[in-house]
């Protein structure tokens, strides 16, 4: 099953125009997380979203399931009747061509917007709306996931398992974590992660603490003696065109 997390960002103009962007993050079996957005003149905020849903129609595996996830109930019952209510007759029905044409089976289903995937594609929307486009979007995408592990008889002592999915392939480091160093073990589990980057890629970080995101924002917030170690990270990753976005905390 395919998944797409759809959202769209809305602003009147001063002429009383609508501009609108939309942003969208398909999921496939097995790769990793595909990002899009797109800015468009649009009369509301539904009808931005509901472009949303055909991009990614058009950007989904054809003649396979697909559910649409957002947090609109305006669109999931445009989605699910094949007409939209007060203008998004015509759009629904755009959308509904397009999933026959491609023979996929389209369903709705409501997100909240606090979900990761869900803040993705907000996100993307409010830079498309603003002509800010992500540029990450260009660079390979590589899933990194942190998880700290207590002492114990397999670990021997505090250690950090760091996994970097990358299509094709998976890289996982055990990284001890030194309980008598400055820098906090969160920041140092996410330091030996972005280490493990190569140049240009952009890093989507699950489960990194909020003080381990603070210091990679702000180094200077860093204690005296934890400041080199991160503030020399951020270099390197900045000379590498290594970029680190944040979806959730752990």
């Amino acid at each position: 099953m395919n998944h797409a997390f759809v959202d769209a960002s809305w602003q009147e103009q001063p002429d009383g125009q609508g501009l609108g962007g939309w942003g969208l993050v398909l999921l496939r079996p097995g790769q990793l997380a595909a990002r899009y957005q797109g800015q468009l003149d649009a009369p509301d905020n539904n009808a931005a979203e509901l472009r949303a849903v055909l991009e990614a129609v058009r950007a989904a595996p054809a003649g396979e399931p697909l559910t649409v996830h957002t947090d609109n109930q305006a669109v999931i019952i445009a989605v699910s009747r094949g007409r939209g209510p007060q203008g998004l007759t015509e759009a629904s029905r755009e959308v509904h061509e397009e999933s026959g044409d491609r023979g996929l089976s389209l369903r709705a289903k409501y997100a909240p917007r606090t979900g990761r995937h869900m803040q993705s594609a907000h996100l993307l929307a409010n830079d498309a709306r603003k002509g800010q486009g992500t540029a990450s979007l260009s660079l390979p995408q590589t899933d990194v996931l942190i998880e700290q592990r207590p002492v114990g008889p397999e670990t021997g002592g505090p250690e950090a398992r760091v996994s970097l999915r990358r299509v094709g392939e998976r890289v996982t480091a055990h990284v001890p974590l030194d309980p008598l160093s400055p820098l906090p073990p969160s920041a140092q589990a996410l330091l030996a992660a972005v280490g493990l980057a190569r140049p240009g890629e952009h890093l989507t970080v699950r489960r990194a603490s909020k003080v381990a995101q603070a210091l990679w924002h702000r180094p200077e917030r860093a204690l005296p003696g934890a400041y080199p170690a991160v503030a020399q990270a951020r270099t390197q990753a900045d000379e590498q065109g290594v970029q680190v976005e944040f979806l959730g905390v752990g």
